[in-house]
């Protein structure tokens, strides 16, 4: 039996295709807007059965696509309970928003906590920082551990734009020290966003796409 999900998320779209509730397919890719033409190129690149039992995830595939569609804390519960895993929160962090979820009992999501609208903390922001400065995500790996940490103005997006172009333009900051420093202010965000949540111990899971900046991951832990 073959199950088909789609996530569209504010950056990106994610497709997987199980087979007897094992992943045998699954692809992901940026979408810059073209939400559409970006599934449609995805789901012809492998063959698909008709009439698969299919769902999708995401505030976009909610009004984009007419098939069944369930909200994230659902496909949160429904993922840890497929792996076993035992956590106290997870944290999800995409393109354009932070959200905590605390869970109790068998896995269930008890209360969550999402961030403000400004940018400064989300997948995008950071990635448009990348863009200003001539970078790509893949070239995080270049970049050295031993990078400087640099106090930014973290509550303003416009403010934190403006400290990063300050720092380049006097030289007091390399792009690698900047690539640093926003990874410590978004992780600074997520911590912030742990305490308020009273989880101070525990196993805390980190899911979405920002986790695949390694810097985050090393500052929130």
């Amino acid at each position: 039996m073959y199950d088909l999900g789609i996530n569209i998320g504010a950056s990106s779209v994610k497709v997987v295709l199980l087979k007897n509730r094992i992943i045998s397919w699954k692809l992901v890719k940026s979408h810059e807007g073209n939400i559409t033409g970006t599934l449609y190129k995805m789901l012809n690149s492998i063959a698909i059965s008709d009439n698969i039992k299919t769902v999708v995830t995401g505030n976009e595939g909610s009004h984009l696509l007419n098939i069944n569609h369930m909200i994230e804390p659902l496909c949160i519960e429904a993922a840890i309970k497929a792996i076993n895993l035992k956590a106290d929160a997870i944290v999800s962090m995409g393109g354009e928003d932070l959200n905590v979820y605390t869970l109790k009992g068998a896995g269930r999501i008890s209360h969550s906590l999402s961030g403000n609208k400004c940018a400064s903390g989300t997948g995008e922001f950071f990635k448009q920082q990348l863009d200003r400065m001539g970078l790509k995500l893949s070239d995080l790996d270049k970049i050295p551990w031993d990078s400087k940490v640099i106090k930014l103005s973290s509550r303003c997006s416009v403010f934190m734009k403006s400290d990063c172009t300050h720092l380049l333009n006097k030289k007091e900051a390399t792009k690698d020290d900047i690539v640093i420093s926003l990874s410590h202010v978004m992780a600074s965000k997520v911590t912030n966003f742990l305490i308020k949540a009273r989880i101070t111990t525990g196993t805390v899971l980190l899911i979405g796409g920002v986790t695949n900046n390694r810097f985050i991951v090393k500052f929130i832990k």
